[in-house]
C-alpha cells in the first residue's frame, strides 16, 4: 500500500508537470489573442474548421475582462501559483498543510471555471477552442491527481489553512497581470476587425452629415470622403487596373481592403458579391489588397499571416488570363488552408499554366501593384481588416447584403 510520503511525491511530481503544461498551453493562447488583436486573424494550428477555432472564441466578448485582460493571462497567474503551492509544500514543511488544503480548493475552483467557460463556448459561442479544451483537460488531470493522492494532504482542513496558502496563488495571478500590463507589446498600428459604430458614434456621425430621418443608415459613412482612395479602371493607368464588379459608371462604387487569411474578409467577400448579384449594374464593386504580411506590407512590423502577399499576388497572376474572381472567390473559399503549393495547384485550377505562375510571379510589377493598394489604405488611415470605402467615405457599419442594399439605395436615391 502506498504510504502518505510516497503519495506527497506523487501529487508533487504529476502536479507539478501538469502545472507547467499548463502554463505553456497558457502562454499559447496569449500570443494566439494578441497576434489575432494585431491581425483580425491567425494562422495559428488551434484554428482547424468552422467548428474548432480558436479565432472565433478569442474574437468573442468573453476572451477578455473588462480591462482589457486576455483569458491566457489568467490562465498563466492560476497555473503559477498551483506550481508556487506545490513547490512550498515541498521546500517548507511547516508550511505543508496550508500550501496542499489551498493548492486543492484552487484545483476545484479551476475545474468549476473549465467547465463554465466550456459552457460558454459550446452553447453560447458555438464554438470550440481546440487551446482551452486543452487547458480544460489539464485542470481536470489535475483534479484527478489530486483525488487519488488526497491522503497526502495534511489534516484537520480549517479555513485558516486555505487563507494563509490562497494568497500564494493571489499573488501569482495579481504579478502575472501587473507583467502583463507593463510589457503587453504595443504596434504602430493597431490592425483589428471591422468594428462596427456605436450608438453614440452613429449619432455624431449623423449630425455631422446632417443626415435626415429618411435614411439614417448613412451615418454610417464617414462625412468626408478620403482622398488617397483611388480605382484604376484599365491596365495602362496607374500601376495596374483594380479587378471590379459592375458598372464603371455606377453612381455608388465600394472598395473593399481585404486580406486573403482573414475570416471576416472572406465573410465580406460574400457578402459584396451577393450584393453585385442582387443590384447588378447599379453598384461597382471594386477589390484592393491589404495583406497582413512584412514580405509586402512595411505597415505590418510582426508575424502574422504568412501566406497573405503569396496569396494576392497568385490571384492578380490569374486576372492577367481574366479570372481574378474565380482565384478570389477559391482562395477565400479555402483561406484556412492557404499555403504555397496549394495557391499553385488552385492557380493551374483556374488555368494557369506553370511558364505563366513562374513569370507572373517574378514580375515586380505584381508586387508594386499590391504595395500601392497599400499605400491608399495606409493613407486613408485604414486600421484593419476588411475596411470598406463608399464613394471614397469609409464606411464603418455591418457588412452583410441587407445592410449594404440599404446603404446603396439611400446613396441612389439622394
Amino acid at each position: 500500500m502506498v504510504n502518505r510520503e510516497e503519495k506527497f511525491k506523487n501529487l508533487l511530481l504529476l502536479g507539478s508537470i501538469l502545472a507547467v503544461l499548463g502554463i505553456g498551453l497558457s502562454i499559447y493562447s496569449l500570443l494566439h489573442h494578441l497576434e489575432l488583436k494585431q491581425a483580425g486573424a491567425t494562422s495559428f494550428a488551434c484554428n482547424i474548421n468552422d467548428t474548432l477555432s480558436c479565432d472565433d472564441i478569442a474574437n468573442s466578448k468573453f476572451a477578455e475582462d473588462p480591462w482589457g485582460n486576455p483569458m491566457g493571462v489568467y490562465g498563466i497567474g492560476y497555473f503559477l501559483g498551483l506550481f508556487a503551492l506545490l513547490i512550498t509544500a515541498r521546500m517548507k514543511e511547516n508550511l505543508r498543510q496550508d500550501a496542499l488544503q489551498a493548492y486543492a480548493v484552487m484545483v476545484g475552483i479551476g475545474v468549476l471555471v473549465s467547465i463554465v467557460l466550456f459552457g460558454i463556448s459550446e452553447f453560447v459561442i458555438g464554438k470550440i477552442c481546440p487551446t482551452c479544451v486543452g487547458i480544460y483537460a489539464v485542470t481536470l488531470m489535475q483534479a484527478a491527481v489530486l483525488f487519488f493522492t488526497r491522503d497526502a494532504i495534511p489534516k484537520p482542513w480549517s479555513f485558516k489553512s486555505i487563507n494563509n496558502g490562497g494568497w500564494y496563488g493571489i499573488i501569482a495571478l495579481v504579478a502575472t497581470i501587473a507583467v502583463y500590463q507593463v510589457v503587453k507589446p504595443t504596434s504602430t498600428r493597431n490592425f483589428k476587425p471591422d468594428n462596427p459604430m456605436t450608438e453614440e458614434e452613429v449619432q455624431q456621425h449623423m449630425e455631422k452629415l446632417g443626415a435626415n430621418r429618411e435614411a439614417p443608415i448613412l451615418a454610417a459613412l464617414d462625412p468626408t470622403p478620403s482622398p488617397s482612395v483611388k480605382i484604376d479602371y484599365t491596365a495602362y493607368s496607374g500601376l495596374g487596373e483594380d479587378y471590379r464588379l459592375g458598372s464603371d459608371d455606377a453612381k455608388v462604387k465600394i472598395v473593399e481592403y481585404a486580406d486573403y487569411q482573414c475570416p471576416a474578409c472572406a465573410t465580406a467577400s460574400k457578402a459584396l458579391k451577393a450584393l453585385h448579384q442582387e443590384m447588378g449594374d447599379k453598384v461597382l464593386i471594386v477589390f484592393k489588397n491589404f495583406p497582413l504580411d512584412s514580405n509586402c506590407n512595411p505597415s505590418v512590423q510582426t508575424k502574422m499571416h504568412a501566406f497573405a502577399c503569396e496569396a494576392a499576388i497568385m490571384t492578380r497572376c490569374a486576372g492577367q488570363i481574366g479570372k481574378f474572381w474565380d482565384m478570389n472567390q477559391r482562395v477565400f473559399d479555402n483561406f484556412r488552408d492557404i499555403d504555397s503549393t496549394r495557391l499553385v495547384a488552385w492557380a493551374k485550377d483556374v488555368g494557369l499554366n506553370d511558364e505563366q505562375i513562374k513569370q507572373c510571379k517574378a514580375s515586380p510589377d505584381i508586387v508594386k501593384k499590391i504595395q500601392d493598394d497599400i499605400k491608399q489604405a495606409n493613407d486613408a488611415g485604414l486600421s484593419g481588416t476588411p475596411t470598406i470605402f463608399i464613394n471614397g467615405r469609409k464606411y464603418n457599419g455591418a457588412v452583410d447584403p441587407g445592410t449594404l442594399k440599404q446603404v446603396v439605395e439611400a446613396l441612389l436615391n439622394s
